[in-house]
């Protein structure tokens, strides 16, 4: 068995918790089930209480998983052992979580009896495999929140740590908004709204199938986000190869949506071959946008790959190329391509042309701010440049 993930059950699950937690839940389910008159029974707030143990309480676990070992000055040992990155991360994820998974356990149960009671076994399958993959996604998220910050050098207060939870949170709500677009159930996020088909690349799927599947992706992207920055953290390198068969899968899945874009009267016009190209170079604008903000911008790593250029060493440069490059560049060819499709066109070729400049813009300003001399503030000073020219100048 994984040993990091071994030493964390040792420290977590001891009989003392485990027999708290299961008597605190087993008290909360008679309490729901006596209160004679009421609408919320055990099979209902089994739900709520999942997502405070699992999705609340445990994307705060998962990032103090690794920022609790720094605090604790345990980390540097840590990172000295024989444990690879990938055990490292499987067993600080799912290790320091493993209580709150416990707690969830007990109240996926009760969910599950009570939705296969009032709506059969297929959709209560289908809503215990959603909880699952939301609890992973918010505590993933969380705990790469925190490898970033960690291999950023950055502080961890307090006040840090609870943001790497806002993260988890964040993604645990954006999964819950989305997956409630199918499920009628949910009718406080979409009442009017639900759909049973989701249109994609022309082809129409069942909505909570496609969503699941979806949803499985992206969580396993942001196990794969952890495992990368863990080998960062363990003093690894990683290649450019993953990043790029991301933004292809990024590319690809956004584009498939174009039919959700054509219904707008302003794109009618365009064809589907730009409405993909569209919606493929917005999908890498965002993503040069974050990672430009998250990455390290070293003057001594680019000094670095152009005297491997200059020496003919290309292929070196290219394992050094960071993710914010190689997403410009697919935003570059996107944009070209865009171009080309929608030649008669002049007005969307030159906004087209125009975004591309703004993104162009922005890179530069971050990377300029950043590799200035002195102290390093370069990130927040390249923020508040962009949000005057894009707020304040246009305001006066």
């Amino acid at each position: 068995m994984n040993p990091e993930f071994l030493r964390n059950v040792w420290l977590e699950m001891t009989p003392r918790r485990m027999g708290l937690m299961a008597g605190l839940l087993l008290l909360a389910f008679l309490a729901a089930s006596l209160n004679a008159g009421a609408e919320i029974g055990p099979p209902a707030l089994a739900p709520f209480l999942y997502y405070v143990i699992v999705v609340v309480w445990g994307s705060r676990n998962a990032a103090m998983g690794v920022v609790g070992e720094i605090r604790d000055r345990t980390w540097d040992m840590q990172r000295l052992s024989s444990l690879s990155a990938a055990t490292m991360t499987w067993g600080k994820l799912f290790g320091s979580t493993i209580y709150n998974w416990f707690g969830g356990a007990i109240c996926l149960v009760v969910a599950f009896f009570g939705q296969t009671a009032h709506e059969g076994v297929l959709v209560a399958v289908l809503q215990l495999i959603f909880y699952v993959f939301i609890g992973v996604i918010a505590q993933a998220a969380s705990l790469l929140a925190s490898l970033i910050a960690i291999n950023r050098k950055e502080a961890h207060s307090r006040l840090e740590i609870f943001l790497y939870q806002v993260v988890g949170l964040c993604a645990a709500i954006v999964v819950y908004w989305v997956w409630s677009a199918a499920n009628p159930a949910d009718s406080l996020v979409h009442p009017q709204t639900t759909t049973d088909t989701i249109p994609w690349w022309g082809i129409t799927f069942a909505a909570r199938p496609f969503l699941l599947i979806s949803l499985a992706i992206f969580a396993a992207w942001t196990l794969i986000g952890c495992y990368r920055e863990m080998r960062l953290e363990l003093k690894m390198r990683n290649g450019p190869l993953v990043w790029l068969v991301f933004l292809a899968f990024m590319g690809l899945y956004v584009a498939g949506f174009d039919a959700w874009l054509a219904q707008s009267s302003d794109m009618k016009l365009w064809s589907a071959v730009s409405l993909r190209l569209a919606l493929a170079g917005t999908t890498f604008a965002a993503l040069t946008y974050l990672m430009v903000l998250l990455e390290p911008k070293d003057r001594v790593h680019y000094r670095w790959m152009e005297s491997q250029i200059r020496a003919g060493h290309v292929v070196n440069a290219f394992t050094g190329i960071q993710a914010w490059m190689m997403s410009s560049a697919a935003l570059f060819i996107t944009v070209v391509l865009l171009v080309l499709t929608l030649f008669g066109n002049p007005m969307p070729q030159a906004f087209v042309l125009a975004a591309l400049g703004f993104v162009t813009r922005d890179v530069a300003i971050f990377i300029f701010m950043q590799t200035l001399p002195g102290r390093r503030r370069g990130d927040l000073a390249a923020l508040v440049i962009l949000f005057m020219l894009y707020v304040l100048i246009p305001l006066v």
